[in-house]
Formats: C-alpha cells, sequence, structure tokens
C-alpha cells in the first residue's frame, strides 16, 4: 500500500515538473509573441530622447519622449551621428546642429560605443581561465594572434605554448618576477582584456590582484610592461571591461558589484565615476555610446529601460525611463496566467549558462488555481467520495491545473 501511494506521489510530482517546464515554452510558442528590445537614444537636433519599440511581425514605432511619432526616414534625421552613412548617401552631410558643422570624418572621429552584456561579465558565463597577451611590436602593422596563452595561478601568471601544451618557463618566469617586483599579491581576482585581434592596438590586461590593486599587463617585444594603477583598491570590482579605441579617452570600464561604473581615463588611470544610479549588473546589459556632442548611457533590463544623457564632461542633464513594449495580445496574457500559475526556466537572457528559475504568473494565477480547486472539488463529488483527499487538495491549491491535470490521469486506482 505505501509502495503504491509513493509511486503515485512521485509520478504525480514528475507530472507536474515537467508540464511546468514545457506547457509555458509550448503556450508562447504558439501564442506569444516576442518582447523586443526597444532602442533609446538621446537625439542631439531634438534635445531630447527618442526610442525604437517593436510591435511584433517586424512593425515598429519611432517615438520622441514627448511623444511625437516619426517614420523610419525622419526618425534617422533625428539621429545623424548615427546614421551618418545614410545621410551620406542622400547628400545631406555635413549637418549643422546648435551652430556647429559636422562632416563624416568629424563624426567618425568623434564616435565610440561600448557594450556590456550581463552574461558576459565575470561570474555569468562559463569561463576557460587561459588568455592570449599580443606581443606588441611597434615595427609590425599587422597584429599576429599569439602561440601561447596565459592564466593565473595561485603562485605566478603563467604562459603555455598551445601548438604543444606546453609551459614556457622563459615568459613565466619574467612576468612573473616583475609582478612579485611590484607587490602583486597571487591570486589574480578579476582578469580583463580584448581577446581579439580585430581592434586597432592592444592595451594588454587589466588583471586585479587578491588584495585589490589593479595592474595594468602588457607584453612588449616578449618583455613585460606592467604599471601598478592607483585605482582605488576597496572597490568591490566585478569585472573589468577593455575597448581600445583610436580616441583614447579612456581603456575601459570598472564595473561593481553594486552597479557604479567608472571609465579607466588615460590620464594616470583616473576612474571618470558615470552618472548612472539604475544600473544593475545581475540583470541588466548597459551600453555606452559617444558622439561629437553628447554621452549617453543606456541600462536596459526585463521590463524598462533607463537613459542618461551628458555632456562632454560626464555631467548627466536629462534622463528617461522607457517601459518596455510587450506585443502579446491582453487575453492571451490573461488565459496564460490563469492556465500556468508558475514556469520552470532554465535560459536566462542575463547568463551565458543554464540557469534554473521558478518564474511565477501575475494576480491572474490565483483566479486560476482558485478555478482549479474548484474543479477539483467538483470532480470529487461526481465520484462520490465520501471525503476529498487533503493531500491532493493542497497539491491542487499549491500548482493548480498542473496538479488537477496530472491527478486526473494519474489516479489512485
Amino acid at each position: 500500500m505505501m509502495m503504491t501511494y509513493v509511486s503515485r506521489y512521485s509520478a504525480v510530482v514528475l507530472a507536474i515538473v515537467a508540464m511546468s517546464y514545457g506547457l509555458p515554452a509550448g503556450f508562447d510558442k504558439v501564442l506569444g509573441k516576442e518582447v523586443g528590445n526597444p532602442l533609446l537614444f538621446f537625439s542631439p537636433t531634438q534635445k531630447q530622447f527618442i526610442y525604437r519599440e517593436s510591435l511584433g511581425g517586424h512593425r515598429f514605432n519611432y517615438m520622441t519622449e514627448e511623444g511625437t511619432e516619426y517614420n523610419r526616414a525622419d526618425f534617422e534625421l533625428q539621429l545623424p551621428f548615427l546614421y551618418y552613412k545614410n545621410l551620406e548617401r542622400k547628400k545631406l552631410l555635413p549637418v549643422s546642429i546648435d551652430g556647429k558643422s559636422f562632416d563624416k570624418e568629424a563624426i567618425k572621429a568623434g564616435k565610440q560605443g561600448l557594450e556590456i552584456k550581463s552574461r558576459h561579465l565575470d561570474g555569468h558565463h562559463q569561463q576557460i581561465e587561459l588568455y592570449p597577451l599580443f606581443n606588441n611590436n611597434p615595427e609590425v602593422a599587422i597584429m599576429p594572434f599569439p602561440e601561447d596563452v596565459f592564466r593565473f595561478t595561485d603562485q605566478a601568471m603563467e604562459f603555455i605554448n598551445a601548438d604543444f601544451n606546453r609551459i614556457d618557463t622563459g615568459l613565466t618566469d619574467s612576468f612573473t618576477a616583475k609582478l612579485n617586483e611590484m607587490g602583486f599579491v597571487f591570486p589574480a581576482t578579476v582578469i580583463g582584456g580584448k581577446t581579439t585581434n580585430l581592434k586597432p592596438f592592444d592595451e594588454g590586461f587589466f588583471v586585479r590582484d587578491s588584495e585589490g590593486h589593479v595592474f595594468h599587463i602588457k607584453r612588449v617585444l616578449d618583455k613585460p610592461e606592467i604599471i601598478k594603477t592607483p585605482i582605488d583598491s576597496s572597490l568591490d570590482v566585478q569585472d573589468i571591461i577593455i575597448s581600445e579605441n583610436k580616441r583614447k579617452e579612456f581603456y575601459g570600464t570598472v564595473i561593481t558589484r553594486q552597479g557604479d561604473v567608472y571609465l579607466i581615463s588615460y590620464d594616470n588611470y583616473r576612474l571618470i565615476s558615470l552618472p548612472v544610479d539604475t544600473y544593475k549588473p545581475y540583470n541588466m546589459d548597459f551600453k555606452f555610446l559617444i558622439n561629437p556632442m553628447y554621452k549617453t548611457a543606456i541600462s536596459s533590463g526585463f521590463k524598462m529601460v533607463y537613459g542618461t544623457a551628458m555632456d562632454s564632461d560626464y555631467n548627466a542633464f536629462r534622463s528617461y525611463e522607457l517601459e518596455r513594449h510587450n506585443p502579446t495580445p491582453l487575453l492571451v496574457k490573461v488565459s496564460r496566467d490563469l492556465l500556468l500559475p508558475y514556469q520552470i526556466r532554465f535560459d536566462n537572457p542575463y547568463r551565458g549558462q543554464a540557469d534554473l528559475q521558478l518564474q511565477f504568473g501575475g494576480l491572474w494565477s490565483i483566479a486560476g488555481i482558485f478555478a482549479a480547486l474548484s474543479l477539483f472539488v467538483l470532480f470529487s463529488k461526481r465520484k462520490k467520495q465520501l471525503s476529498i483527499n487533503k493531500g491532493e487538495l493542497v497539491l491542487v491549491l499549491a500548482t493548480g491545473f498542473f496538479g488537477l491535470i496530472a491527478l486526473s490521469f494519474i489516479t489512485r486506482e
């Protein structure tokens, strides 16, 4: 008797788990609409934020924060620094804004963009801790990819020849000795660099030691070139993102776990704090856009997108909050909550790896649970049971239609 009881409830629980994963995914595939990520910009002509949002089915809204609607062509005219190539084809360059003229060369020289995906941050994805350190040679125009990679151990910066899978003792000894000489405390806690040769030049890696000090490590003609930066060692750094750019205004960014964002200036590694209060690295992506007139920080999460416009000295002067548009019809969203009170998911747009989550529905899910409970009581009475099984009642109360369906097919008999 006990084995039958355990077997039945084990099967019921497994069925509920399977349904809570499969049914919501199938429902969204058939009836749901993909929630597009709106594109938010600060317009130098309108002096306000404008955005493009998806309406589903390759349809888009082009709006200003004040509610003015544009077609696509007029929208691009409000962002001349972003769509300057289209303007060039239409013979609309140079553009004049606030009495200043900007031609193609001026626009290109004043542009820079940096995008930081949450799923790419340290700790948010699986990382093979092997990195290429490019060998800078002033006499070579093309940046060759190195034949070796490095890693940090508890006692050394260790180089491994990738062709023969052997430790390069020469490079290992020289770089480790230089780091020890400069006071580096092993092991490394954060390693930031751009691991591609598709960049205008190489700035090496920024590495944080176990005491919080940040070191700038480069390789020049196979010799270590290392600087101990004055970056505050008390910062709770989550990641350092390097972005080499010909403007040479900053090396990259420092992201703290609290959501503070700093630029690492070329001016003696001085940190420039960005006035961003809404950014949460755990579940938000970040963009930093620079044009010849303004700088814009964009933080985008699951429901909201936040924009901050800054002048050339990084002083914020305008901000805007945009709610992400969900094109799914209201009837479909209500039906989903009624029938599917929660969902088990393994995907997360802010993680680069499987991430088990239990997501609950909205307020209509409560009504759905009581509807399932009412049907359970009705079916029990129709079977002329002397009493309603309390365990089954609690199961339906906790799982809604998932539990009702499972109990209907996996009966006591």
